[in-house]
């Protein structure tokens, strides 16, 4: 039997200072790390701004409009 432990895996490996610039790549970036659950860092006007083009699975879907819409950012 194998555990994985580790969810917050990337696929690509990125500088630890890379930040988005194009809004190609903030989709991205938000999508990786709102699928791997790692929420640290995101900021709710990024969120508000991207929320309608992220590709998400639908319990991240809701789990976003729930902050968003409990911290007021709508």
């Amino acid at each position: 039997m194998c555990y994985i432990f580790d969810m917050k895996r990337w696929d690509y490996n990125i500088p630890k200072n890379w930040k988005p610039k194009t809004e190609t790549e903030w989709v991205w970036f938000l999508e990786r790390k709102i699928n791997y659950g790692d929420w640290k860092g995101l900021t709710k006007p990024v969120l508000k701004k991207y929320k309608h083009k992220l590709h998400l699975d639908i319990g991240k879907k809701l789990m976003l409009a729930a902050y968003l819409e409990h911290y007021g950012a709508r």
